[in-house]
């Protein structure tokens, strides 16, 4: 009985790392490098795959693309979402989220795991009473071309989502399969959140790269978040598909690698840097794109 405990929850744990990197790839893979800064081309179907797999955790993929454009386009000066530099790190973690500045209250939002879902929910029921119009859709002008992504943005699809995981966990593991859900959810929204906070507070890294912003490398967050701590090189060249340039890792950066190498993507975008290949641009770039 105690060897089946024990293997059991060893099943648990591997299932949960390649969910968090499964799932993890989503958000830095999908919304960030390929949706947001097209740093790459996907096939179709890589393409929608990895926008689902972003989907889980992240909410509708246009609202995150546009916050994301925005955040590059007014990075650390008036009109950024998340900048710390005004409003302190809480803020830029996650307060920004519920309007708050407390540490003590974006600490529990951050705990409860599931809290970034219940901001989507009523981001949703906001929008249905015309309280909140879609305006980041002004800076989505390509994702909206694609049906997939519309029907995504559509309120009520991502509570639908999140209400499937937890009855999907439920039925699997009862309270503990939602337990281990929750722990998926805290680990990849703060790892997430901490790149807006950590890699823009002057006390973390370092700022190799003149960028106008706080955007900061910071090497040991680099295994957490897959390869996006590597921040300052990112807003140097927002449309690398590669981050770490310095060679610092960056696991994402592998795994467009390997779908270029299986024939899935293509036309990786990198910066003419010393030591680094030439840039292959998918089209011409202005210094100014998101």
């Amino acid at each position: 009985m105690i060897g089946s405990d024990n293997d059991a929850m060893g099943v648990a744990i591997l299932a949960w790392l390649a969910l968090v990197a499964l799932l993890g790839l989503g958000n830095t893979v999908g919304y960030h490098r390929l949706l947001t800064h097209r740093a790459f081309v996907a096939k179709p179907v890589v393409r929608g795959a990895f926008t689902l797999l972003g989907a889980v955790t992240g909410g509708s993929p246009v609202l995150w693309v546009g916050l994301h454009r925005l955040h590059h386009a007014r990075s650390d000066g008036e009109g950024d979402p998340h900048s710390p530099r005004e409003d302190g790190f809480a803020w830029a973690h996650a307060g920004w989220l519920i309007g708050v500045r407390s540490p003590v209250v974006v600490a529990i939002f951050a705990l409860s795991g599931f809290g970034q879902q219940g901001m989507i929910a009523l981001h949703d029921l906001r929008r249905v009473l015309g309280r909140n119009p879609p305006t980041w859709r002004e800076l989505c002008g390509d994702l909206m071309r694609e049906p997939l992504m519309r029907a995504l943005d559509t309120p009520g699809v991502m509570p639908a989502l999140f209400v499937a995981q937890v009855a999907l966990a439920w039925a699997v593991g009862g309270g503990w399969g939602v337990l281990w859900l929750w722990g998926v959810h805290v680990y990849l929204t703060n790892s997430s959140w901490a790149v807006n906070s950590v890699c823009h507070w002057p006390a973390f890294g370092r700022q190799p790269r003149a960028t106008g912003d706080d955007s900061r490398d910071v090497p040991w967050m680099a295994l957490f978040t897959l390869g996006e701590s590597w921040h300052n090189a990112h807003h140097r060249h927002p449309r690398s598909a590669r981050h770490g340039l310095d060679g610092g890792f960056d696991p994402s950066w592998r795994v467009i690698q390997g779908l270029c190498a299986a024939g899935w993507a293509e036309k990786p975008w990198l910066p003419k840097e010393p030591g680094l290949p030439s840039r292959v641009p998918p089209e011409p770039v202005s210094r100014s794109a998101p």
